[in-house]
């Protein structure tokens, strides 16, 4: 690695920004995929009432590239802009406001129909925080930016209550409890 945390081209397999569009469900599940795990401050999140856009800079780990995504051996990260146009309104949960620097990990982005809009994106965090975007329509950009580093946090840590097996455990198991 380099003396800034950057990684040489040696050690990584692609150095291509991953830059997605999503229009429907299904594209955003799989933004929600590359973002699992991501981390972020309040501090990199604003709502644009005037211009209809949610826009967050997450750090998200590179696991598309990793041949087995659940290791973290080898793993990077990247800043990656997330951007959701056509957003009317921004709700949020156990989120204080004033807390600008608290970090949050993103667990998924999740969708619902809704009543007044038609759709409720959610961006689900850890701690039970969840920020609600409502909206007539998904208009969704997903853009990799900056230099790929060594991670400088790794969301392997043994117990870790946001490992992606942790978290898929408890999608499936809160999934078998509504049926």
């Amino acid at each position: 690695p380099l003396q800034d945390g950057s990684v040489t081209m040696s050690e990584v397999k692609d150095e291509r920004p991953v830059r997605l569009r999503a229009e429907d469900v299904e594209d955003l599940a799989v933004m929600a995929a590359l973002l699992q795990d991501a981390r972020i401050t309040l501090r990199e999140m604003v709502f644009d009432p005037v211009e209809h856009s949610f826009i967050a800079a997450f750090i998200r780990y590179r696991r598309e590239l990793m041949p087995d995504p659940t290791s973290c051996e080898g793993l990077t990260e990247r800043r990656s802009a997330l951007r959701f146009d056509c957003v009317e309104m921004v709700k949020h949960r156990n989120l204080d406001p004033e807390d600008l620097d608290r970090e949050l990990t993103l667990l998924t982005i999740a969708t619902a129909p809704g009543e007044r809009y038609l759709f409720h994106i959610e961006l689900v965090f850890d701690e039970g925080v969840q920020i609600q975007l409502r909206t007539d329509c998904i208009d969704t950009l997903l853009e990799d930016f900056g230099p790929v580093e060594r991670c400088r946090k790794t969301p392997c840590a043994p117990s870790s209550t946001t490992s992606p097996t942790f978290v898929l455990s408890s999608l499936i198991t809160r999934f078998l409890a509504l049926e």
